[in-house]
């Protein structure tokens, strides 16, 4: 081999890309399906979707409706706590690989694109906390996801809990309200059951790190005890409300908000849930509308467009938050079927409202509203998550109607009704 042939292969290795050797002997883990994902540093992997996605969709129409949905609430006592929950490398920059800028992630710009929601937010009076500097913990503390799962460690909860109670305790009121004294002990390891890791396994020859947590025990030593579920109208001061990503019991969200605020703290979360389910389910039922409670914390995950399904979720939690149903309609049901015919001519067309539907059945998950507008029919469907609570309440506002309105609404369900049913107008 002559000279120009040897410097010609040393120039061609030097210019190859260096492929990252796996501290595990994985192979192919951004071909799953399900967990597309990348190996970093310390055993940390982060899916390929949401991690390694920067443009988090949260337009200013977003925005209005969050600010709206925050007045509604805080004109009835309630102060809503507003959470982008960031994806696990807003939080843990540090262990991504430099595959991940294959992909087109930038950390830099991905926490610019996150500083722009909170600062959106802010711009409109809605109390809004900054979970991605609270989550980047210091280089050797304890990580707040698991290296292996997408969902948050006992630290990451504890630093979450952290900044909510540092952004309620600068909130008018606060110190007016009565406080208890909590206790969070520690009460050993455990081990989460982890599809993720599962599905990362059968890609890797060597055992991966299992999703492993430090787990706390939460009490109250001193003052009036309330506790219970979210829908029992137990009164708690705080409500936290969101999915399984910081909502894992093992996680003690709850436990940490109640220790820092001084202030009884309950959780509702939904798996796969999205934006929506948990507070949806909380804000219709009977437990809110009995007792609200002071602070009404919303943990979304940023990969959650709030966007999505148009103006029905934030038309149906702002009219629930408010106290703006008001005009009670004539209905036709049968209490063993499932459609109800409400007569709307009474109605101002030139007037905004969102219809309220109430049935005794909590086993309803979808209701469709057939408006008859001249000799046209509009159709607006509702649904509800498989796993949420189900409240037998649905909130649909009549917007994308001719100027004349509509006449009447059949309202067809996926279940009996199961006794009464009420329609109400709730002006908008």
């Amino acid at each position: 081999m002559t000279l120009f042939h040897i410097l010609t292969a040393a120039l061609i290795c030097a210019a190859a890309p260096v492929v990252a050797q796996s501290a595990y002997s994985c192979d192919g883990l951004d071909a799953q399906q399900k967990f597309a994902a990348v190996e970093g540093s310390d055993g940390v992997f982060y899916r390929v979707s949401p991690d390694l996605q920067m443009f988090n969709s949260f337009s200013e129409v977003t925005a209005d409706r969050v600010a709206a949905l925050s007045k509604a609430l805080a004109d009835q006592g309630t102060t809503l706590i507003f959470v982008p929950l960031p994806t696990k490398s807003l939080a843990m920059p540090d262990q991504l690989p430099q595959v991940a800028r294959d992909y087109g992630f930038n950390a830099s710009l991905a926490t610019t694109v996150y500083l722009e929601q909170v600062k959106k937010l802010q711009k409109r009076g809605v109390a809004v906390v900054d979970a991605r500097l609270a989550l980047h913990g210091a280089k050797d503390a304890a990580p707040s996801f698991f290296a292996t799962d997408y969902r948050m460690t006992a630290a990451g909860a504890d630093r979450e809990a952290k900044a909510i109670a540092d952004i309620i305790k600068a909130t008018p009121g606060y110190n007016d309200l009565p406080k208890g004294r909590f206790e969070v002990t520690p009460a050993g390891t455990a081990v989460v059951e982890s599809a993720m890791r599962s599905a990362l396994q059968r890609h890797c020859l060597l055992p991966l790190p299992l999703a492993q947590t430090d787990t706390y025990a939460a009490a109250k030593l001193q003052g009036a005890a309330t506790g219970g579920n979210i829908f029992g109208g137990g009164g708690s001061r705080v409500a936290v409300v969101g999915t399984e990503i910081d909502g894992d019991p093992l996680a003690n969200l709850s436990g940490f908000v109640s220790k820092y605020t001084a202030l009884d703290t309950i959780q509702y979360a939904v798996t796969g849930g999205g934006g929506f389910a948990a507070i949806n389910s909380y804000l219709t039922s009977s437990g809110f509308a009995e007792a609200r409670p002071a602070y009404l914390v919303w943990s979304v995950p940023v990969q959650d467009s709030l966007a999505n399904f148009g103006d029905q979720p934030f038309a149906e939690l702002t009219a629930a938050a408010g106290d703006t149903c008001r005009v009670p309609l004539p209905v036709m049901a049968n209490a063993g079927g499932n459609s109800i015919v409400a007569d709307l001519s009474q109605l101002d067309a030139g007037q905004s409202y969102t219809l309220l539907v109430e049935v005794d059945s909590t086993a309803i998950s979808a209701a469709r509203f057939d408006f008859t507008t001249g000799t046209q029919v509009v159709s607006k469907s509702v649904y509800r998550s498989k796993d949420q609570v189900k409240t037998g309440r649905f909130y649909m506002p009549m917007s994308g109607l001719p100027p004349e309105g509509a006449r009447t609404v059949d309202i067809q369900l996926d279940a009996a009704l199961g006794g009464n049913a009420r329609v109400t107008a709730c002006f908008n």
